[in-house]
């Protein structure tokens, strides 16, 4: 399952199928960072990404809540 959240830790979404079975949390989470004008973090098993209004990608987490 995949979570994303926002720039302050607060859960925007919760149970989206994993990237290991489809791409839905990725498209999730360029949607939701677009419609916020902020970036966005996807938690996605053990792997971290942070998601840029852009669409843009960086493996890991630009936030300073962990």
């Amino acid at each position: 399952m995949a979570e994303i959240y926002s720039r302050n830790g607060e859960e925007i979404t919760v149970g989206l199928q994993s990237s290991s079975v489809c791409d839905e949390a990725i498209q999730a989470a360029r949607r939701i960072a677009a419609d916020r004008d902020e970036e966005v973090y996807l938690e996605d098993g053990d792997e971290r990404t942070t998601v840029y209004p852009d669409g843009t990608t960086v493996e890991g987490w630009d936030g300073d809540w962990d």
